[in-house]
């Protein structure tokens, strides 16, 4: 999993403070490549180069928190075996290309998409039993199904039996709900989950013995998202470039792909689309219509510009709220990985990490009783921000869409009147 010896020779003589700063890859990045760019996309491996051991590893038991049981994590073997799906798969018939081969592929896709999640910003957690009814993870709190495959009756049956309860799908099931605000897209094919189960059975020498190799490629893929949408990205121009072309989703995707890179696929995407394409449309007729109009038509609309406000602030207070709630899911899963962890002194080098994404969240926080005041003087432009604030928080859209509907609503009414 980490291909990196540095890591691996500091884990063994207990230096992993060292390891935990150490690259995923033992890759290095070409002298001069960050001064002048490269007119080629970084592959797969240059991504993973850039990810350090310590975030890996956090990300990872924060998906898996229970995987620390009984495990001394000092030994390298005993660190090497998290990343085993032996429990799981030990009783899979190789010859089979149902049943419990479905179930393992089951299994996969639900683990790339919680990385892929995860590495997104979201907070996602597995049931302590796999047979809950209607749903196989949280994000954020809330409850997702899971379902892979190539017939879109799978999702079908969900959805009539359970209308409550979002689905993440494979891209291919997508395909068949552009608009439909509870079937979500993690960006994953079912082919890829195929492939990822069938190598990782033919390579392993036998069952007890099963890795996982797939989990630090969902992992590469998604990882540099958070740098580049908290880091490198200027808020104010994502907020208007995203608004480039609203006249159809081909080429809001497009404007989004030049505004927010990863950001726009892992985000906004599937179900996602449904709820931010029609208010970003809104916004975009609200800023032409509130800058052509004069004091007077503004004066006019003050009851609309009163609404706006209250349902921005609305807004503002509901996003809060997921944030204390996203706050209060990792110091859960923080202290079930510390409670259940054979020996702490590996794992307690992982706290600076932890202490960073709440940091973070307080930051996110901070941002929004900022907005909040500049609502009232200017509720367009506090959009923009919340934008902004929703791109890098890791916020679902799914826990907010009553707030968003009724701001885009505020925001049409509004133009209206100017």
């Amino acid at each position: 999993m980490i291909q990196n010896e540095q890591f691996w020779t500091h884990w063994r003589n207990g230096e992993f403070e060292q390891a935990m700063k150490c690259s995923v890859s033992g890759k290095t990045k070409r002298k001069g490549s960050r001064l002048f760019g490269s007119p080629m996309p970084p592959d797969e491996t240059d991504i993973v180069a850039g990810i350090s051991a310590g975030d890996f590893l956090y990300d990872f038991l924060m998906i898996n928190p229970t995987v620390v049981a009984g495990i001394d994590f000092a030994r390298s073997e005993d660190l090497s075996s998290a990343f085993s799906l032996a429990q799981f798969a030990k009783t899979v018939d190789l010859n089979l290309a149902t049943g419990d081969m479905a179930q393992l592929q089951g299994y996969v896709a639900e683990q790339m998409i919680a990385q892929r999640l995860e590495a997104a910003g979201y907070d996602v957690q597995f049931p302590e039993t796999s047979n809950q009814a209607g749903w196989d993870i949280l994000v954020d709190g809330k409850e997702f199904q899971v379902k892979c495959g190539s017939n879109k009756a799978i999702v079908d049956e969900h959805l009539e039996r359970y209308p409550d309860i979002p689905v993440y799908v494979n891209d291919e099931l997508a395909l068949h709900y552009p608009d439909h605000s509870n079937v979500y897209s993690a960006g994953l094919t079912k082919e890829a989950v195929v492939d990822a189960t069938n190598s990782t059975l033919s390579h392993a020498e036998d069952l007890l013995d099963l890795e996982v190799p797939w989990i630090s490629a969902g992992v590469s893929s998604f990882y540099n998202l958070r740098r580049v949408v908290r880091e490198q990205l200027p808020l104010q121009l994502a907020a208007r470039n995203v608004v480039i072309d609203t006249t159809s989703r081909a080429s809001l995707a497009a404007a989004g792909q030049a505004a927010f890179t990863f950001a726009a696929g892992a985000i906004f995407s599937g179900g996602a689309f449904a709820v931010v394409l029609p208010l970003v449309g809104a916004y975009a007729g609200l800023q032409q219509s509130s800058r052509v109009a004069d004091k007077f038509k503004k004066l006019l609309a003050k009851s609309q510009y009163q609404h706006l406000e209250k349902c921005l602030q609305d807004l503002v207070v509901v996003m809060k709220k997921q944030l204390n709630q996203k706050a209060a899911i990792k110091q859960e899963k923080w202290q079930t990985i510390l409670q259940k962890s054979f020996n702490t002194t590996p794992i307690s080098s992982l706290a600076g990490i932890h202490q960073e994404k709440l940091q973070f969240i307080g930051n996110m926080n901070n941002e929004l009783t900022s907005i909040e005041h500049e609502i009232p003087r200017d509720p367009v432009r506090a959009f923009e921000r919340l934008i902004a604030v929703l791109m890098k928080s890791g916020i679902h859209v799914y826990s907010i869409q009553n707030e968003l509907l009724s701001v885009e609503n505020g925001m049409k009414e509004l133009q209206k009147k100017l």
